[in-house]
């Protein structure tokens, strides 16, 4: 069906039953949230470059969510998480089906788990649904569009100045170190005691 779709296709479901995020985990999806699916078809892109794409739709929600409330309090946490306060408010799972590139988006509006949170409780006018997706659609374009025009440069740097704990001491895959950048596949970079840079690539 993937191979079948235009690019730009977008499939939105009121809530999920059988949602996943990484590794197949668990993903609540109640209703009342923005679950949706976007089909690229990324022309002249090499296939390794398709990692960067994580990066590039967290960069794109963080755009929108950040059109509601400038100032909300927003963090990148690698690889695919949005962050509000330290707590999940977006995440993003990115799957390749041939020459097609699924994006899976999903954004608390109106409720959350206890250990997550939702961008209504920030808002003094709440937004709907509608708003969240026209407002994030448009973003994800339009970052899409710079990548592809322009390359993974820019929103590196924008992935970076946003990221949660950069520039802290933190352990990943046994690997102790001060979290210092993201390379150019999307490998977390961390530098540790000896000043070598350690290129992290497994999720915990």
């Amino acid at each position: 069906m993937e191979e079948e779709a235009d690019e730009g296709t977008v499939v939105i479901a009121d809530q999920q039953s059988a949602g996943y995020g990484r590794q197949k985990r668990h993903w609540e999806s109640p209703p009342g949230n923005l679950y949706l699916s976007l089909i690229l078809k990324p022309e002249g892109k090499p296939i390794e470059t398709y990692s960067q794409l994580a990066f590039v739709m967290a960069v794109g929600i963080k755009r929108a969510l950040h059109s509601f409330f400038s100032s909300l309090p927003l963090s990148l946490k690698w690889p695919n998480d949005v962050l509000v306060d330290g707590k999940k408010i977006s995440g993003i799972l990115i799957e390749v089906e041939g020459e097609s590139v699924i994006i899976g988006v999903g954004v608390n509006v109106n409720s959350s788990p206890s250990e997550a949170t939702h961008l209504n409780e920030y808002l003094y006018s709440p937004v709907t649904i509608e708003d969240v997706l026209k407002s994030v659609l448009k973003s994800l374009w339009q970052t899409y569009q710079e990548w592809s025009e322009s390359g993974f440069e820019m929103i590196q740097k924008e992935w970076t100045d946003h990221a949660y704990m950069f520039g802290q001491a933190l352990e990943r895959d046994g690997t102790m170190g001060t979290f210092v950048g993201l390379s150019a596949e999307g490998a977390m970079l961390l530098k540790t005691e000896d000043g070598s840079i350690q290129k992290i690539t497994k999720v915990d």
